[in-house]
């Protein structure tokens, strides 16, 4: 038995289950004592598979490709393979950051090769305990259908009789994996295995929690970002039925009740006074000049070219333009929730989350538990990004929870997490660019104003000015190779979080915008402009050409209509669109929007044409409306009446093509917005002849 945890094999009393550890390089130093929590896969005698899943379903079909591929190999049907999640975070599920974290657009492409490889290694050892059993040759022997077969005899068997056996067979370092002529599920569209559960009502949210005997809590926060309480009369609400007690938390408090409904409405009757801060003035305009002036002067250099500056005097011609983006919130369709259950030695929590770690390192800071003392059940998320990666409703939660003694259930509203949450940054680019005699990019210069967010993490450092969280799509831009990019960083007090494609959503929109300022100044085409730049970029230029060619934009737009086209490269994958709009008066009325993305190979297409979908209908609101307004250090949004999503008479018919060049595998949930805007406001630029330098498109009161 002592090579029982090297292997990853369970065995238990009378009952047996084979259990799959994350295999080779992906799987870090751990104790051999919690190797088996380690798994994810695990096969029972009953012979049902079971899939430990470390990335969080949020509505993007993630755990129905990462079924995909391992019903490929261990050969199972996806829809008969259960799905958990771990427990806790563990090293094995760390792929991000050093952290178990479902962002970045890794749930596919990072796990692809460990999942593939465990259940391939499951496929290898049942194969083996078959091939003893029925004296019949590995090479003889197959898996399909929950099944072992040898079609040579005709026999067939279901796994779990060849668990106990196969638990006593070394796993294998590299175990055969399915030649790509075997496929039969991978690469084929498919219907999200989470689907019924969604549609029956079976699927549990973070908002269908209910324990015995738990309490729900509601908020009262500070309305200026960093101030605190200063003094609250919790018997200011004594008469209120149902309530069980204010507890405080960092910026406001919890007010606990026997309903949400009555938490809220004593919550928002408390007789509270907050702190004074200097931010209480604050407001957008003196963002927008904080940033302006800081674009000026030297600023701090990020990527250095010594010969992009004489490059830029001596061009033929030389373009500048400035942009600018505002704080955007998540909006996600679920509101923020967590459920705590604090004991004096453990907690438990129920949560929708993408930061398992994060929620492990809030755990530690606020009641000194170890990862072992905690137990995480992650439910289903309705929506994410970006938004859940935080732990301070998991704060709020467990304190209120150890206050009261009993289970307890905090919600924001959605006024809380408006104005209260966590937004994208606030950018201002500055962009200048020589061209030569030719019309081509000769140098071009980027200057970034504004938050660098990786600062606001303790898990990110920020080495040498360069900011992840607010470079990215535009440090590694595909036009010329005579580039500079600069960034002063500017403080906010407001909270900052990853908005779905992080810093690629705004940089995708800087840079394109300026590529057709640019093709304009050379006099080129907008397509033909950016296919003369992508000679060393084949991706580029294969999905362009297909967008283009799907739009007809070597044909003459219909009457009345005027096409924008934007390209860019993030999270590993290309995505080129064409918007098609007519204008009313002032305000786009978009008709179509066609969209190609080079993702590698697709292991759901299906999947990747909704996030893209998605992504267009996202990105176009933001785009079009979306903000968030600061006037008095308080933010001028607080539900869907004034910070309104595209509805449904709004949604344009989305056409996508998926390019295969035969690159590894890339993201789908983010890259889609990244060229929203620019295609937009290039397309408007068509109707009008006015360039759009500041997001959103229409004007919003503050």
């Amino acid at each position: 038995m002592s090579g029982l945890s090297r292997r990853g094999f369970l065995q238990s009393g009378g009952a047996v289950a084979l259990t799959v550890a994350i295999p080779g390089p992906w799987r870090t130093a751990m104790a051999a004592s919690s190797e088996a929590g380690n798994a994810y896969l695990r096969i029972d005698a009953d012979s049902r598979v079971t899939a430990i899943l470390p990335t969080s379903e949020m509505g993007q079909g993630t755990h129905t490709g990462q079924l995909m591929i391992i019903g490929e190999e261990v050969g199972i049907a996806p829809s008969a393979i259960t799905v958990e999640m771990p427990l806790r975070p563990t090293d094995p599920y760390r792929l991000f950051f050093g952290q178990m974290r479902s962002v970045g657009s890794y749930g596919i492409r990072a796990w692809y090769e460990p999942l593939r490889k465990a259940a391939a290694q499951a496929r290898s050892v049942l194969l083996a305990a078959a091939s003893k059993r029925w004296n019949a040759p590995v090479a003889e022997l197959d898996t399909a259908d929950g099944r072992v077969l040898h079609e040579r005899s005709g026999r067939r068997a279901a796994f779990g009789e060849f668990v106990t056996a196969a638990a006593r067979e070394p796993l294998p370092d590299d175990p055969p994996l399915r030649p790509e002529s075997r496929k039969s599920i991978t690469g084929r569209a498919m219907r999200r295995v989470d689907t019924p559960a969604k549609v029956d009502g079976s699927a549990v949210y973070g908002t269908d929690v209910d324990l015995p005997g738990m309490l729900h809590g509601a908020v009262r926060m500070s309305p200026v970002y960093g101030a605190d309480v200063a003094a609250v009369d919790a018997g200011s609400i004594a008469d209120y039925p149902g309530v069980e007690g204010v507890v405080p938390v960092p910026n406001g408090v919890v007010v606990v009740a026997d309903s949400w409904w009555r938490a809220k409405r004593a919550a928002a009757a408390l007789d509270i006074r907050f702190t004074e801060t200097p931010d209480d003035t604050l407001s957008s305009a003196k963002l927008s000049a904080a940033m302006r002036e800081g674009l000026e002067g030297n600023l701090p250099p990020v990527v250095q070219n010594r010969d992009v500056a004489p490059r830029l005097r001596s061009a033929e011609q030389t373009v500048e333009a400035t942009y600018e983006v505002p704080f955007l919130a998540h909006v996600c369709m679920e509101p923020i929730v967590c459920t705590a259950h604090t004991r004096d030695d453990h907690v438990e929590l129920w949560m929708p989350t993408q930061g398992h770690d994060i929620i492990r390192m809030t755990v530690e800071r606020v009641l000194g538990f170890g990862n072992e003392q905690m137990t995480l059940h992650t439910t289903y998320l309705g929506g994410g990004f970006g938004r859940k990666t935080h732990g301070e409703l998991a704060e709020q939660a467990m304190l209120a929870s150890k206050a009261v003694g009993r289970p307890v259930k905090v919600m924001w509203a959605r006024e809380d997490d408006l104005q209260q949450g966590y937004y994208r940054p606030i950018m201002m680019a500055g962009l200048s660019a020589g061209l030569s005699e030719d019309g081509r990019i000769a140098a071009m210069h980027a200057r970034l104003s504004g938050p660098q967010m990786g600062r606001t993490f303790e898990h990110v450092t920020v080495e040498d000015n360069r900011d992840f969280f607010s470079v990215a799509s535009l440090i590694d831009q595909p036009y010329t190779e005579h580039f500079a990019l600069d960034h002063r960083h500017l403080d906010v007090p407001m909270p900052l979080s990853p908005w779905r494609a992080v810093s690629s959503s705004q940089n995708g929109y800087f840079l394109e915008a300026f590529l057709d300022e640019l093709a304009t100044a050379a006099g080129e085409d907008p397509v033909a402009f950016r296919r003369a730049h992508y000679a060393e970029h084949p991706r580029h230029r294969a999905v362009l050409d297909r967008v283009a060619d799907m739009a007809g934009w070597d044909t003459p737009a219909p009457d009345g209509l005027h096409r924008g086209v934007a390209v860019v490269a993030s999270y590993g994958s290309v995505v080129g669109q064409v918007v098609t709009l007519r204008m009313d008066g002032e305000r786009p009325v978009v008709a179509k929007v066609y969209v190609a993305i080079d993702c590698g190979r697709a292991i759901n297409p299906d999947s990747v044409e909704a996030q893209m979908k998605g992504s267009v209908i996202e990105g176009l609101g933001a785009a079009l409306r979306h903000e968030v307004p600061i006037a008095d250090g308080r933010a001028q949004r607080s539900n869907f009446h004034d910070y309104t999503p595209l509805r449904i008479d709004e949604v344009p018919d989305i056409e996508v093509a998926i390019v295969n060049t035969g690159a590894p595998l890339g993201g789908v949930g983010e890259p889609g917005i990244p060229p929203v805007a620019p295609a937009l406001v290039n397309a408007m630029f068509s109707a009008t002849g006015k360039r759009v330098r500041r997001l959103p498109v229409l004007p919003t009161a503050a």
